[in-house]
This record gives C-alpha cells, sequence and structure tokens, in this order.
C-alpha cells in the first residue's frame, strides 16, 4: 500500500492540526506497518482512548506519535509470538504444572481445596479465583474467629477508594465544552410554571417485552404485536427476503424522485448511459464469495428480483467523481455495461430523503424545552461506585431539563470486573444497589412536567434480549430493579416527538463498524464521522450495515421493520466510541454524545436546547 501523502494525513486529522514533524512520523509510521491515512487515524482514536480517557484536546504531536509507533510494535511482535507459541511456551507451562500452593485448612480456601478434585483445584489457583476467594479468607490466627465474611460488594469491601476514583475526583476538565452547535445565539429562558412537554413515540412497542412485534418484516409498527419475537433462529429466506424489500422501496422511490420511466437491469449490456439500483457488496475478486478488506475493486452490485434476478456484477468506481460506500449501502448509479461483464458507475445520485412527520405534530406555539442525553457505560472500570453517574444527575438537577435521555448500558457485560469474575452481585442487583437511588434523586428533584427516559443496550446484562433492535425495557422489570414510577423506557432504536422535534435514537454503536468498512472519494459531506451518521439518515434505516462484525449483536432480519426510520428526524442521536460530534447537515442535527466513563477516567454528555418557532421568527 502506498504511502499516504501529508494532505490526506491532513484531511484524516481534520478536527487538529498537524505539525510538520509530525506528518513526517506520521507517513513514516504508514509506510512501516502498511496503513491508510484513515487506519492511522483510527490508531490515534484508539491510543487517545487507551492513554488519555479520550480527552480531545490532546494533540497528534510527534512524541505522541512515536508512542502509538511503539504500541503498534509491540502489538505487532505479541501476535508473532502468538503464531510462534511463544519463546519459552513449553517451560512456562511446565513452571505452572510444578506450581503447588500449601493451604491452612482453617482457611476458606484449605477448605474449598480439600473438597474438589485435581483438575478443579487447578482451576481455582487462576488469579481470578485466588482474588475471590481471597476475599473471604478469615485466616488462621486466634483473631481471625470473630471475623465475619462479606461479599466484595459491600461498602466494607470498598472502604478505601480506588486510585482511578481518586483521580477522576481530580480532574481538570470538568465542565469542558468540547464542541457546540449555534453557541453564539443566546440561551433559552424556560418559564417557571412549564406547561408539561408534548411527548409521542412513533412505532410504539407494547410495554410488555414479551411480546413485541410479529415475524413478518414488512408489517406495520404502529400495529399491536401478536406474536413473541423469534431472535435465535431465522431463516435464510427471511433475510433475502428483507434484503429484496429494502432494494425494492429504495428503487421506488427513486423512480418518483427522478420520474424514470424505467429502471435498467445493471447486469445486461447497455452502450447507452442508464439508472440502476442495487446494494454495495464487497467480495474477494479471488473467487467471488468471500469478503475482502473493502477497497474500490472488491465492489459488487447486487439486484433486486425483480430489476435483475437477484444477480450480481463487478462494481466498476474509476470514472465516478464522488462517492461514500459500505457493504450493505443500497445506491442509485449511472452508468453503462459495455461488455456486460462489468458496471462502469458514472455518478451516484442522491436518495431521495424521507418526509417529516405531518405539520399538525408541529405546533407553532411549542413550549421551548431542553434536553440532556447521555450514555453508559456510567461508572469507571475498576469499580462499581458510579461515580460519573451521581456527577451526571447531579448536572441534570441543577439545570432541570424537561427531557433526560439515559442510555444503557446500566450494567455492562463487557465490564472488567464482571468479566473477571471479582465481584458476587447479581447484574439486577447492581442495578438495584447503585443506579436506582439516583435515578430517584433525579425523578425527585425534577419538575413533575419533566420526562425521564431509559434507552436499553446491546451490551446490558440486566435486559433479555441481546439482538437489534431492542423492546423497552419491561414495567416487571423496571418493578424489580427499583426503577422509580416516573421513569419510563423506550426501545432501541426509538423515534420519539418531543413538542414537535423528531428524536430519533439508535444505541448501537454502528458508527464503529461503519469507520472500518466505508471507501470514499470526494464525498459531499467532508467530515467523515458525521457522514457515517448521515448514512443512517440516507438509508432510512438505523443499521444498514451489512453483512454486521462478527463481535456485534445479531441484527434480526426478522424485525426490520422496526429497525426502519419511520420520517426524518431532526435530531439523529448515535453514541460511539468514537470522538463525540454535534453537526448539522440537511437541517438535520447528527450528534454523538460520547460515553459517560472511558475505562478509567470521565466522559461526556450532551445538552439540547431548543427553541419554539415564534422565537426563532422573531
Amino acid at each position: 500500500m502506498p504511502a499516504p501523502s501529508e494532505t490526506e494525513l491532513q484531511k484524516e486529522f481534520c478536527s487538529t492540526k498537524l505539525e510538520a514533524d509530525a506528518s513526517v512520523e506520521g507517513i513514516s509510521i504508514c509506510q512501516t506497518f502498511d496503513l491508510s491515512a484513515s487506519d492511522l487515524f483510527i490508531r490515534w482514536q484508539t491510543f487517545v482512548i487507551n492513554r488519555h480517557g479520550g480527552d480531545a484536546s490532546v494533540q497528534p504531536t510527534r512524541e505522541r506519535l512515536l508512542e502509538v509507533r511503539s504500541m503498534l510494535q509491540q502489538e505487532l511482535e505479541r501476535k508473532s509470538s502468538q503464531r510462534r507459541g511463544g519463546p519459552n511456551g513449553s517451560a512456562i507451562k511446565l513452571a505452572r504444572h510444578k506450581e503447588r500452593v500449601q493451604y491452612d485448612k482453617n482457611s476458606v480456601e484449605g477448605l474449598l481445596q480439600g473438597m474438589v478434585s485435581g483438575s478443579q483445584r487447578e482451576f481455582m489457583k487462576t488469579p481470578q479465583s485466588t482474588k475471590r476467594v481471597g476475599l473471604l479468607k478469615g485466616g488462621s490466627g486466634p483473631a481471625s474467629h470473630g471475623r465475619v465474611m462479606f461479599s466484595p460488594m459491600t461498602p466494607s469491601a470498598f472502604a478505601e477508594p480506588s486510585p482511578s476514583a481518586i483521580r477522576y475526583s481530580k480532574r481538570t476538565n470538568v465542565g469542558h465544552k468540547e464542541d457546540s452547535l449555534n453557541s453564539g445565539l443566546p440561551p433559552i429562558t424556560l418559564p417557571e410554571t412549564r406547561k408539561p412537554i408534548c411527548v409521542f413515540e412513533h412505532g410504539a412497542r407494547p410495554a410488555d417485552s414479551e411480546e413485541i412485534g410479529s415475524d413478518e418484516s414488512d408489517s406495520d409498527s404502529s400495529k399491536p404485536a401478536a406474536k413473541r419475537m423469534r431472535y435465535m433462529f431465522e431463516k435464510i429466506a427471511m433475510r433475502t427476503e428483507t434484503v429484496n424489500k429494502r432494494i425494492e422501496r429504495i428503487a421506488i422511490n427513486v423512480k418518483a424522485e427522478y420520474k424514470i420511466e424505467a429502471l435498467a437491469n445493471p447486469t445486461y449490456p447497455h452502450q447507452n448511459t442508464v439508472t440502476a439500483v442495487g446494494r454495495i457488496m464487497n467480495i474477494s475478486s479471488d473467487d467471488g464469495q468471500t469478503a475482502a478488506p473493502i477497497s474500490s475493486d472488491s465492489l459488487y452490485l447486487e439486484t433486486s428480483r425483480r430489476l435483475g434476478n437477484g444477480r450480481r456484477i463487478p462494481l466498476d468506481v474509476r470514472s465516478a467523481p464522488s462517492f461514500s460506500l459500505f457493504p450493505g449501502q443500497v445506491v442509485a448509479i449511472e452508468g453503462k455495461n459495455l461488455k456486460g461483464t462489468e458496471f462502469s458507475a458514472l455518478e451516484f445520485r442522491q436518495l431521495p430523503l424521507l418526509p417529516h412527520f405531518p405539520s399538525n405534530e408541529r405546533k407553532e406555539d411549542a413550549s421551548p424545552f431542553s434536553a440532556m442525553v447521555a450514555c453508559g457505560p456510567y461508572t469507571l472500570a475498576d469499580n462499581f461506585e458510579y461515580e460519573p453517574l451521581i456527577d451526571l444527575v447531579d448536572k441534570a438537577i441543577a439545570e432541570a431539563p424537561c427531557a433526560v435521555f439515559l442510555l444503557g448500558p446500566f450494567v455492562s457485560e463487557s465490564h472488567p470486573m464482571l468479566k473477571g469474575g471479582q465481584t458476587d452481585m447479581l447484574p439486577e442487583e447492581i442495578f438495584r444497589v447503585k443506579i436506582s437511588p439516583h435515578l430517584i434523586r433525579l425523578r425527585e428533584s425534577l419538575p413533575s412536567s419533566a420526562s425521564v427516559f431509559l434507552v436499553p443496550s446491546t451490551d446490558e446484562l440486566c435486559c433479555s434480549y441481546v439482538s437489534f433492535p431492542q423492546p423497552p425495557l419491561s414495567n416487571a422489570l423496571l418493578s424489580q430493579l427499583g426503577v422509580p414510577a416516573g421513569v419510563s423506557s423506550l426501545s432501541n432504536p426509538a423515534q420519539i416527538s418531543i413538542n414537535g422535534v423528531n428524536f430519533a435514537i439508535s444505541n448501537i454503536d454502528v458508527l464503529f463498524h461503519l469507520v472500518k468498512e466505508e471507501v470514499s472519494r470526494l464525498p459531499v459531506l467532508s467530515d467523515r464521522l458525521p457522514r457515517l451518521a448521515w448514512h443512517l439518515v440516507e438509508q432510512h434505516h438505523f443499521y444498514p450495515l451489512s453483512p454486521p462484525p462478527v463481535e456485534c449483536a445479531a441484527i434480526l432480519a426478522s424485525q426490520d421493520a422496526k429497525l426502519r426510520m419511520q420520517a426524518m428526524p431532526d435530531i439523529l442521536i448515535t453514541p460511539s466510541q468514537l470522538k463525540q460530534f454535534a453537526h448539522i447537515h440537511e437541517n438535520i442535527v447528527l450528534l454523538n454524545p460520547g460515553y459517560s466513563s472511558k475505562g478509567l477516567s470521565g466522559g461526556t454528555f450532551a445538552r439540547i436546547c431548543v427553541r419554539s418557532p415564534n422565537d426563532i421568527r422573531s
């Protein structure tokens, strides 16, 4: 891969200016590790998150890029060592097998060691198991007989604050504004006696999450549910039917928007320029079946059954002046197929956008309102004290917004202490003990006219539905978790109108999945992160990428109707581990509020202030 130019690096690092020596070092890193400019930017984002807690003020200087080089070199050496089996792997294994630990029979470890077999005993000597049991150790001396065993989650186990909690309390960037839109406008003034905000959820789900919709992917989402959702088994025929209907829906809109008599079959030879609609696929040119790293040379166009019998054809984009493509994207293309073996794209047409909701929902006398949006995780990586959530609730109580959106995960399955088995509490118990008291405090402190919404996450341990889409948290579950009555739950994704302003919320990191799969050339929206969010609006879909990554939650084809946008949103909220942003494109606000905590440091949240139409005209 040729090394990127300094201009390409500056374009990727658009939010920060690269000095001359930093640019030289960046180009050298790309040459050494065979990286593109976008790959280096992703590695830089990873470095900032891991080493600096996601602090956006960290600049890519030459010294920090040298640290990135060292990180890449260590990663390369680690992978190489794993392939070779390690330099002293057999000796280390032998030493571990010869290791013997003497246990006191009066201690808990000694008692457990005498009750288990040899193979189980070896397992109990792993660091994480020893750490769990060690917290219960009573010792062998006389003074230990009066000691009481405790759970690691009881206050006595956390009498000493963790080092990260101390660092979090002493952080210096508290309240720092990372990004803003229309910052020149004066702040809105909310009346002391507020009117209740008008809230309407579009495509609402039933309150009982046991039944969230029928199995028909093209069903009307406004109808009540009739069947249980089957998310552990899907027929291939259902998935192909869902793909076919997505292409057909957009093809009908393109035909009506551009007044085209008939769309062409791109797999047939065409000497003249024709317009075709199909789905982008990324396939290796070797066997035509396996997936390959995304590039402009591995693109295929897949047709619907009606427009091209579902066939695929190689797509040549060398003549297209501008494009931004990813696997699963439905596109409208003007081009030619001279020999019947390849479709040459000349221009990618903009897809028709969805209409807004009916004007009668946009009241002219709607009151101004404010909202706060935050996304989990809400605790640091080495404890369950939820310091970021406490600060967030304090901030919400001080500002008293009209709506508060709290997006999961609340108890994340990827938390290091849960993965390492360092707690004896169940996820529901953690939520009830550590989170619900702050939700109660928030609900009691806000005005009665304010609304508080919880949105589930695919990484949430307290939600039994790990696939996407997700229903709202059931009333029974909210009661079990101790959530107060004034706090409600939305589905994931959700579209909700507040005083006529349409919010679209998708709580899955689709931006991080898209950033690794997109290929572009001089796109209309040059800012990369907002462009990734715009793909959701243009595709009318909350997860247009196909196929999803292996580590991603299952995307249900049978529930595709609930992944489609009902209408054009005014504000699109897509939380991601990528850098937070707020951007306006085509009068749509694209917002990534970031995460409330990032590893061992604090994160970010978003504040939204919406003026009434009368104030805007004046």
